[in-house]
C-alpha cells in the first residue's frame, strides 16, 4: 500500500525530499502550504518530527478555508522516530484539478502564499509552480485518464458471451434543450437514465453545504471534517447516494439540496450525529 511505503520513508528520512516534508513545528499555514504542494507533485509526506497530536479536523479546516478544490485524500497518522513520538500527515496526490490558493495565509509575518498561488514540491522545498511543474501535471491527469480507458475497454472486451454495449438516446427534450428523464423499466426502484443538469440538481459546493446546514441549525453547528465524517461514517458518495453527491470530471464535488436536507434532518434527531460520526471515522482510520 503506498500509504505504508510513505510511513516507512516517513520513519527513517533524515532531510526533506520531493516526497518527504520534514519539518519541526505545527504551524497549520505552513502545513497547509506543504500539503497542497504535495498534492499537487503526485503525493508524499508531511513529517512534524518530534511533535504528536496534530489535529487533522483542524488541518481539514485550514485546508477547506485557503485552497480550493475540495481536497479529503490526507490523513494523520502516529509515528516514531528515533524513540520520539512525532506526526506524518499522508498525503495522496490531486486528481482532476491542481490545489490552488484563495486567501493570503502567512506564518508569522511571512507571506506563506497568496490568492492564485500554485505549489510544487522542488526537492526538499514547497514553491510556487514553474511551466515544468504544470505540464508535469498535465500529463499524469493524461496518463490517469487513459489507465481508465483502457481498463473501460478491458471490461468490455471480458464481458461474457452474450452481452450487449447499449447505447441510450432519448428524443425528447426539456425547454433548455436537455433530454428529459426516461425509465427502461416498470420497476419503480429501477435507475433512471437521462441528463439533469447537476448545476440545477447538484448546486451546493462543500463550504455552501456548511453554510446552508449552519443558517438552520446555529453557527458553528458544522464544519468541513463534519461533513468528511459523515461522508466516510455513512459511505455516501457518488456511487452510493448520486442523489446527494456529484463528482464533475474537473472540480469538486457537488451536493444537493437532499443531501443538505438530510444532515440537517439527522442532527435534528440525534444531537450527537456529527460528534459520533467524527468518532466512528477516526475510529475506523486508527485500526487501520
Amino acid at each position: 500500500m503506498a500509504a505504508n511505503r510513505l510511513l516507512d520513508r516517513a520513519t527513517k528520512a533524515t532531510r526533506s525530499s520531493k516526497r518527504v516534508a520534514l519539518v519541526d513545528s505545527a504551524d497549520y499555514v505552513a502545513l497547509v502550504r506543504d500539503l497542497a504542494a504535495l498534492a499537487n507533485s503526485g503525493g508524499g509526506v508531511i513529517v512534524v518530527d518530534g511533535i504528536a497530536g496534530v489535529d487533522e479536523e483542524l488541518l481539514h479546516e485550514r485546508l477547506a478555508q485557503y485552497a480550493e478544490p475540495e481536497f479529503e485524500a490526507f490523513s494523520v497518522e502516529p509515528l516514531s522516530r528515533n524513540g520520539r513520538p512525532s506526526t506524518a500527515v499522508v498525503v495522496e496526490g490531486v486528481r482532476n484539478a491542481p490545489l490552488t490558493f484563495r486567501e493570503t495565509g502567512r506564518v508569522g509575518t511571512h507571506v506563506a502564499f497568496v490568492p492564485g498561488g500554485l505549489y510544487f514540491r522542488h526537492g526538499a522545498k514547497s514553491e510556487a509552480a514553474t511551466g515544468e511543474d504544470v505540464r508535469d501535471f498535465i500529463r499524469r491527469q493524461l496518463e490517469a485518464t487513459r489507465t481508465q480507458w483502457l481498463s473501460n475497454i478491458r471490461q468490455v472486451m471480458h464481458a461474457p458471451d452474450g452481452a450487449e454495449v447499449a447505447v441510450i438516446e432519448t428524443a425528447e427534450r426539456d425547454d433548455e434543450g436537455r433530454p428529459t428523464l426516461i425509465r427502461l423499466t416498470t420497476d419503480p426502484h429501477a435507475p433512471l437514465y437521462g441528463q439533469v443538469d447537476p448545476d440545477q440538481s447538484h448546486p451546493y459546493r462543500q463550504k455552501e453545504v456548511i453554510r446552508e446546514a449552519n443558517a438552520r441549525l446555529g453557527e458553528g453547528a458544522v464544519n468541513a471534517f463534519d461533513v468528511l465524517s459523515v461522508r466516510r461514517v455513512h459511505a455516501i458518495s457518488e456511487e452510493t447516494r448520486p442523489e446527494f453527491v456529484h463528482v464533475p470530471k474537473f472540480g469538486s464535488p457537488q451536493y444537493s439540496d437532499a443531501f443538505v436536507d438530510w444532515l440537517v434532518g439527522e442532527q435534528q434527531r440525534d444531537p450527537e450525529f456529527f460528534e459520533r460520526a467524527k468518532a466512528s471515522y477516526l475510529a475506523s482510520r486508527k485500526r487501520r
